[in-house]
């Protein structure tokens, strides 16, 4: 048995949740929230007096008294489609490199360093 999908129905849906993540960081905007770090603080007290979850005044700012409680889920999960991870540019930072020596380049300047008669010397040799 195989099971066909209507695949403009699904497609729609992938638009619409595409859509939807814009729209609400444009609503959020208006409110004068430009980012995730300034919804934050928002959406940890919205989530505390949804779920009843405490309070209290960590390092970083306000924050729940337990971890991975349904308030801290749900913070992240409207934090998450108002401002989707996908649409974070990461920096690029140069890959880290060796320093590499020219082998060719260090014995060349090991032989100019020579005397004239050592350079014959050497020249003999090989």
């Amino acid at each position: 048995m195989t099971k066909s999908f209507n695949r403009n129905a699904v497609y729609a849906v992938f638009n619409l949740a595409d859509k939807s993540s814009a729209s609400f960081a444009e609503q959020l905007l208006e409110q004068g929230i430009a980012s995730r770090a300034e919804a934050k603080p928002f959406a940890i007290t919205w989530a505390s007096e949804k779920y009843e979850a405490k309070l209290k005044d960590g390092q970083r700012g306000v924050t729940f008294v337990k971890r991975n409680t349904d308030a801290e889920k749900a913070m992240n999960r409207v934090l998450q489609v108002c401002f989707p991870s996908a649409d974070i540019a990461k920096p690029v930072s140069a890959k880290p490199s060796a320093n590499k020596v020219d082998e060719v380049a260090k014995l060349l300047k090991k032989y100019q360093a020579l005397t004239a008669v050592e350079k014959r010397r050497f020249l003999k040799s090989i």
